[in-house]
């Protein structure tokens, strides 16, 4: 597992005094987005939906299918956002992450799980990239 830090640096989160939870994660999730492109993965997909749930991001980076799971927190008074991904969560994901890989026929494909935590709020925002955050099951 590696994983990366850095700040916002000038990418504003909105202000998300009055918006719904729905909004709010949409915004980490760009800003994750954003992240990823400047390292120079290509998005695939955006909350990439089965019967099993839920990927927040699909990305390429090189010849890898990365499935990213985005989490975001305002302080860390209940935990670290990527916390939040315990084992139930990630096999969840990588039942939807098989659907993609059979719907895209990408079965052959080599493929890994980050996390991209996002902490804080502007001009504190700060985000943690956790490559290889856990294996298929």
């Amino acid at each position: 597992m590696s994983w990366h830090v850095a700040s916002s640096n000038g990418v504003k989160d909105g202000g998300m005094v009055g918006i719904n939870k729905r909004q709010i994660g949409d915004q980490y999730e760009n800003m994750a987005a954003r992240y990823l492109e400047k390292q120079g993965y290509k998005i695939l997909a955006r909350q990439y939906r089965s019967r099993q749930g839920e990927i927040d991001l699909v990305a390429q980076d090189g010849r890898v299918v990365v499935f990213v799971e985005v989490k975001g927190r305002q302080n860390t008074a209940f935990g670290l956002p990527q916390e939040a991904v315990d084992r139930r969560k990630q096999q969840r994901l990588w039942k939807v992450a098989q659907h993609f890989l059979w719907a895209n026929r990408l079965q052959e494909s080599l493929c890994r799980f980050d996390v991209v935590a996002i902490c804080g709020k502007d001009p504190h925002t700060s985000l943690c990239h956790i490559k290889h955050a856990f294996c298929g099951f």
